[in-house]
This record gives structure tokens, C-alpha cells and sequence, in this order.
């Protein structure tokens, strides 16, 4: 008789007998869980409301179709994911500081599908991948049925969470429009099991490539996931604390480096041209701690329990989480970086910790089961995460989610609100009339067409640009067009804040509109409209339901002589200088000068920022004139007879703006361009700056490097197939001693995972 050899490292064929069942009813029960969690999230997200070809409508997601076309009509047919725009706030800079990467989804998924549907696949994607990304985190650190499979289930807890609406991470912030934090906020607890994963056994494979790519695809998504991914990462070596798996962490984060250059380099490079916004932070303990959190923050602290008696490092990065953001959130200064972005993380992680503590407490429902049911154990360990996922997700539906309501408004979309043929009939106005941007009076009664923001998508719907976009922080122009919008408005939105925003007051908003070349408007209420219209340099055009669209007089062009002699300031806070000139409009008739320096400046008279709101008047020798200009996409060619005149450009001012035939271009107030003419045909254009080629030099690089690692790859697997088989074909040089070889000894098998 022969004795049967067994691989140390693998089960005997008895144990491996016992096992396939199990194995076989932990899958059923892991796909049974699934379902139910799923089949919660397409009942709410109707199919045939995805599937519609209607434009997604609500909050800022209603706006993002600019960019999202931006991306696709313009940047991606030249192979770019940044660019200049002139739609919004008087040009700025597209995902310069604002993440391409979701809206680079849309725009390839659009060129297979229609874009509707394409938008709406992308915007929902990180909702749903969140709760398989929770349940493969947990596989990836090896933990076994039930908890992966609780982790799925406390996700939908959390993407339902009612609390919150803005802070990212759930439906309704998704549905707000944060649906590229979403995205990020899914990937990264992927990324963290790929990169605990290849900290195991640290060398250069496929794993260390995908981790590269998830992590491009998180920085290229949300910054604030980035800087949570910073907090979160270093308490993975203290699961895989050797060196090589040290220097594998910071290979990939190089890499990553690497890779999102060509988007780092710019927005560090170029932060201080933003409209810098300053945020209060929240400090009420129920902000962190909501009441419909707290009974799952209980179960939490259980989960800890658990975690340190079983002395569990695996759960050391979630309680890391949860710590870290706890600490920020009462010690975070007011300022750029907001907490409420952050609390997402705590709610996420105290999820986690209870589906820990939940995984634990099968025991007790075992007992229960066969004391009940009479069921054996093995049954009552395969029903129990199945049961609890079917319970909590029709508690879930029974509770009345606020998220249904919303996903129905958003996804409808603008097509099948009723006032949609108002909306059309006003966008057919707009495009009608000669090209020109379009100021609109901000009303929460514009929701009815689908979103308070709908006017936003005037560069979406028509040929003409319009003053308000969604991405305020990327807009140099942002500040002082808020305080248009409060002159010019009973219910402003002083969405920029720090500004000291003035009272309405039409007469100066229309002065402002005329300054900045704006000759459209657009009023709601019934003030400022009988306001509005009073005004002789106004003409109305068009009423359509509550919108009344104006022509407004005096609107000088993109270009413009400058009449006074400019004067220059020298400060390192532009802006505080800046709104009181532009508050008043007697100053609006002197150029005010950033003086940073550059040559050809110091013929100018020097003033104090104090004295910017009331500057020396100087009027200029100019006789000549602006003979025409031409705007298309990055680039503004104009000709002139004011040759060696300062000429002020309505066009916002960015470092990647180059001028040929004139001198400049320098920044001039509120946040314009200003060019002196050298020759008669002056051109400016929008290229690359020395952050921009670095960055872009410095991405390809990255990619070369990666493209290498899995030719490297390749070419190995090929080397050890070739050797195997020649291995195997000398080893067996006949028939018969092949059969007594099998008789003998069977083959060796490869050692399987321990899991």
C-alpha cells in the first residue's frame, strides 16, 4: 500500500472534502448579501430613470454638465485635461484646481453611450461601488465571512445617512454634486487593501502597478480624500512595519507623485490665483455625532472592545481614522481646509467598527436559532449576514430615505420639469442675440426649472457665456462677481466668503455689468425686474414666465482703451485691496496695477492699498482706438491704433496667459489683464508655464516607468512558462516510468493562501 503524501501547506483531500460545502454556503451567503444590498440601492436609483436621456438636473450636479461637455467637446479631442474656458466668470482656468478625473470618465463612457446616460452612470458610480469597495477592504486584509460582508451592509447605512447633505460621501452629497468625493472616497478603502496587500510581500508586479493607478485615480478625483489618504496611510506600517514594506509605501506614493504631476506641479504652483475661500468650521458635537450615527456608534465601541481584547492590529487603520478625524475636527483653525469635509470619515469608520462588533455577535445568534429554529450551526452562521442585510435594508426602505425623493428630482432631469418649455424658450432668446456673457439674478425660485443653479448651464444650451459657474474657488473673477450678483439680487448667495459683499443697489450692479462687458441679464424678482427696467440703459428683450431678460447699454467690448492713466499697488493681499475699489464705482475709472515686481511698471504713479477705493484721476493722450477683436477658445487677437496706450483686457487674469505684440500682460484690477501695444495687432494666448511642462515631462516619465514594470512582468511569467515546460518534457523520458512515477509519489501541488 502507498502512502499518501500531503503538502504541508495544504489541507488533507478529507479536510478539503469538509471544506467545499462550507465554502459553497459562504459564497451563497455572501452573494445573498449582496443582494439585498443592491437590490436597496437600484430600487431607489430607478434603471429607468438612469437609463433616460434626460439631463441630470439638481443642486450642483444640475451645473456640472459645462465642464463635463468642457472635457468632452474640447480637452479631450486635443488629448488635455486642463484648459482655459471663456464660459464662466470672465475665463478661468478648467480643472487647473478642480479634479478631471470623474468628468474624464463621462467623457470617454460618452463616446459609447449618450452622454446623458454617461453622466448619470459616472455620477452614481462611487454609491455604488462604495459598499463592494468596504467588503473587498476587509477580504483584502484576509477577514472571513460574516464581517467583509457586514462592512458591505454598514456602507449602505452610511451612503443612506439623512443628517448631511454636503459633506461628501453619502447619496445626498452625491447627489449635491459632490459625486467626485464619492468616487475617491470608494476607491480609496480599495487602495488601502491593494497597498496592505503588496506591503506583504513588497516588490515590483501588477499589484504595485494598481496601486499606482488607484492612487492617480483618488488624487485626480477629490483633494480632501488625498489629504485624509495622507493621515490614514502611515498606520498601515504598523501592520507591515519592515523596511522593504516602508520603501514599497513610499514607491508607490513616488509614483503617484509621478503620475499626477502634470496636475500637482500647476495647482501648487498657481493656488494663490484662486478666489480663496475661508470656511467657519462646525463645532456642535451633534455635527460629528448625529443622533441617527449614535446607535451605530455604540455598536462601535463594541467593535473596539473586540478589536483590543483580540489584539487585532488588522483594525488599527480604521481606529486610526476615526481618531485622527475626531482631533481634527475640534482642533482644525478657520480657513481653507473645512472639518465638515472630513466627518465622512468618522461616520465611514464608525460603520466599519460596528459591522466588526456585528460579526462578532454570531455566537449569540446560534444560540438563538437553535434554541428557536431548531437550526444547526452551521446553518445559523451561513443566515445570519444574509438576514441582518435583508432586515436593515428594509428598515432602511420603510424609514422613507430622504435620498428617494432626491434621486427622482436629479435624475428626471430639466426635460420633464414643467416649466422645461420656459427653459427652452429662454435659452432659444439667448442664442438668438449677438455673442455676450450674461449676468443672472440668483433666486430660489430658479429651482422649479430643476435647480437654482440652471443659468449656470447657459454655456451648456447656447453659444453665449454666462458669469456663474459651479467651480467658484478656481475663478480669479469669482469675488467681485458676487457682489454683482448682491446688487443685483434680493436673495444673494455671498457664496465667497470673507468678502464684504455690498447691499442691493441695481444702479450700481448695472454700472458693473457695463464695466465688465456684460450685456445680458436676466431678473426673477419682481424688485429688482421694475428696477432694472426703469433704467435707461437697459432694454427689455423678453419676458418668459418669471425670468425677464434684459439688453444692457454700454458693454465696450473684451477690449478697451483705458481713459485714465492706470496706477500700480504693491501688496500681498490683492483682494482686500480690490473690493473696495470695485464697491466704488467712481474708481472704476483708474486702473488699478499689481505691481509684483516686473519691469516696465515704474512710470506709474505708486498709491497705497488704502487708497485704491478713491485713486488720482489722470486722464490719457490716447487717440487711438480698438478697430476689432476676436475670441476663440484659448486664445483673444485684437487690433488697435492706441499703439504704446495701456489697454485694458475684460479677460481674467492667469500666469499662462502670453501676449506677442505688446508688452505684459500685467494684472490690473478687479482681475483683469492689461497689455501695452507694441504693434497693431496684438495677440494673446494660453499656454504652458514652466509648472505646466514640468508636470507634464514628469507624468511621462511615470508612465514610462510603469509601462516598463509590466513588460518586466511579462517577459518573466513567459521565461518561467518556457522553463516549466521544458522542466516537464525532460523529466518524463517514457511511458512506464511515468506511471510508476504516479504510483510513487504524486505531483506537487502549489501551496494555497490561507484564506
Amino acid at each position: 500500500m502507498v502512502d499518501t503524501i500531503r503538502h504541508p501547506c495544504r489541507p488533507s483531500e478529507g479536510r478539503v472534502s469538509a471544506e467545499r460545502p462550507t465554502r459553497r454556503w459562504e459564497l451563497i451567503a455572501t452573494a445573498a448579501v449582496f443582494v439585498a444590498v443592491y437590490s436597496v440601492l437600484l430600487y431607489l436609483y430607478r434603471p429607468d430613470l438612469l437609463l433616460a436621456l434626460t439631463t441630470t438636473s439638481g443642486g450642483d450636479m444640475g451645473a456640472h454638465h459645462f465642464p463635463a461637455q468642457f472635457m468632452a467637446e474640447e480637452l479631450l479631442p486635443r488629448f488635455k485635461l486642463t484648459g482655459w474656458t471663456f464660459g464662466w466668470y470672465a475665463g478661468m482656468p478648467m480643472f487647473t484646481f478642480y479634479l478631471p478625473f470623474p468628468f474624464l470618465l463621462i467623457a470617454v463612457t460618452s463616446l459609447v453611450i449618450p452622454y446623458e446616460v454617461a453622466f448619470k452612470l459616472v455620477t452614481v458610480l462611487g454609491v455604488f461601488l462604495l459598499p463592494a469597495a468596504a467588503y473587498l477592504y476587509m477580504r483584502l486584509l484576509r477577514y472571513r465571512l460574516p464581517f467583509p460582508e457586514f462592512a458591505a451592509v454598514f456602507a449602505l447605512i452610511f451612503l443612506l445617512m439623512g443628517s448631511f447633505s454636503i459633506y461628501g460621501g453619502n447619496i445626498l452629497s452625491t447627489l449635491a454634486g459632490e459625486f467626485g468625493y464619492s468616487l475617491a472616497f470608494a476607491l480609496i478603502f480599495i487602495f488601502l487593501g491593494t497597498l496592505a496587500r503588496g506591503m506583504e510581500k513588497p516588490r515590483l508586479d501588477l499589484l504595485f502597478v494598481l496601486n499606482c493607478a488607484l492612487l492617480t485615480a483618488i488624487v485626480l478625483s477629490h483633494i480632501v480624500i488625498v489629504i485624509m489618504l495622507v493621515i490614514i496611510v502611515p498606520s498601515l506600517l504598523l501592520l507591515h512595519h519592515r523596511r522593504r514594506s516602508f520603501f514599497y509605501l513610499v514607491g508607490v506614493f513616488l509614483m503617484g507623485f509621478f503620475l499626477t504631476a502634470f496636475w500637482g506641479f500647476p495647482f501648487l504652483d498657481k493656488l494663490s490665483w484662486t478666489a480663496h475661500m475661508s470656511w467657519g468650521q462646525l463645532e456642535s458635537l451633534g455635527d460629528i455625532l448625529p443622533l441617527e450615527l449614535r446607535p451605530v456608534a455604540a455598536l462601535a465601541v463594541l467593535g473596539i472592545a473586540y478589536a483590543v481584547s483580540k489584539r487585532d492590529i488588522r483594525q488599527i487603520p480604521i481606529i486610526w481614522t476615526v481618531a485622527a478625524v475626531a482631533v481634527l475636527f475640534f482642533t482644525l483653525p478657520d480657513g481653507r481646509m473645512w472639518n465638515g469635509r472630513l466627518v465622512p470619515f468618522f461616520y465611514f469608520g464608525a460603520g466599519l467598527l460596528a459591522a466588526y462588533a456585528a460579526a462578532h455577535l454570531t455566537r449569540p445568534f446560534v444560540v438563538l436559532s437553535k434554541d428557536l429554529l431548531g437550526l444547526g450551526g452551521r446553518s445559523s452562521r451561513t443566515l445570519y449576514a444574509p438576514l441582518v442585510a435583508l432586515g436593515i435594508g428594509v428598515a432602511l426602505l420603510l424609514a422613507g430615505p430622504t435620498a428617494s425623493g432626491w434621486i427622482n428630482w436629479n435624475y428626471s432631469g430639466y426635460e420633464r420639469k414643467d416649466p422645461w418649455p420656459q427653459l427652452e424658450e429662454i435659452m432659444d432668446t439667448l442664442d438668438s442675440q449677438p455673442p455676450g456673457r450674461v449676468m443672472w439674478e440668483h433666486s430660489p425660485d430658479l429651482d422649479k426649472f430643476g435647480t437654482p443653479r440652471v443659468f449656470e448651464l447657459i454655456p451648456y444650451w447656447t453659444s453665449q457665456a454666462t458669469m456663474e459657474g459651479t467651480l467658484m474657488e478656481s475663478a480669479f473673477t469669482a469675488p467681485y462677481h458676487f457682489i454683482n450678483q448682491a446688487e443685483l439680487s434680493t436673495k444673494p448667495s455671498h457664496a465667497i466668503i470673507g468678502v464684504d459683499y455690498p447691499a442691493r443697489n441695481t444702479e450700481d450692479g448695472l454700472t458693473h455689468l457695463q464695466f465688465m462687458n456684460i450685456p445680458y441679464l436676466l431678473t426673477v424678482s419682481e424688485e429688482v425686474t421694475s428696477e432694472v427696467s426703469a433704467d435707461p440703459r437697459t432694454d427689455l428683450l423678453a419676458e418668459i414666465g418669471l425670468v425677464s431678460i434684459f439688453r444692457v447699454a454700454g458693454a465696450g467690448g473684451y477690449v478697451e482703451v483705458m481713459d485714465n492713466e492706470p496706477v500700480r499697488v504693491q501688496t500681498d493681499d490683492w483682494r482686500a485691496a480690490m473690493v473696495p475699489w470695485y464697491k466704488s464705482t467712481s474708481a472704476l475709472k483708474v486702473p488699478v496695477i499689481w505691481d509684483r515686481g516686473e519691469p516696465g511698471l515704474e512710470g506709474y504713479e505708486l498709491i497705497s492699498p488704502e487708497e485704491t477705493a478713491n485713486p488720482p484721476v489722470v486722464p490719457t493722450q490716447a487717440e487711438g482706438q480698438v478697430l476689432s477683436e476676436q475670441l476663440d477658445h484659448e486664445r483673444l487677437q485684437f487690433e488697435t491704433t492706441a499703439i504704446g496706450q495701456p489697454h485694458w483686457i475684460k479677460v481674467s487674469y492667469f500666469p499662462n496667459w502670453k501676449v506677442e505684440g505688446a508688452d505684459g500682460p500685467y494684472v490690473v484690477s478687479p482681475s483683469f489683464i492689461m497689455v501695452i501695444p507694441r504693434e497693431r495687432t496684438v495677440t494673446l494666448t494660453y499656454g504652458n508655464t514652466l509648472s505646466n511642462t514640468v508636470g507634464q515631462i514628469t507624468t511621462g516619465l511615470g508612465w514610462l516607468f510603469l509601462a516598463g514594470v509590466v513588460a518586466r512582468v511579462v517577459i518573466l511569467r513567459r521565461r518561467r512558462k518556457g522553463a516549466s515546460g521544458r522542466t516537464a518534457s525532460q523529466t518524463v523520458p517514457s511511458a512506464a516510468p511515468q506511471t510508476l512515477e504516479k504510483a510513487s509519489t504524486p505531483p506537487e501541488r502549489p501551496p494555497q493562501d490561507a484564506d
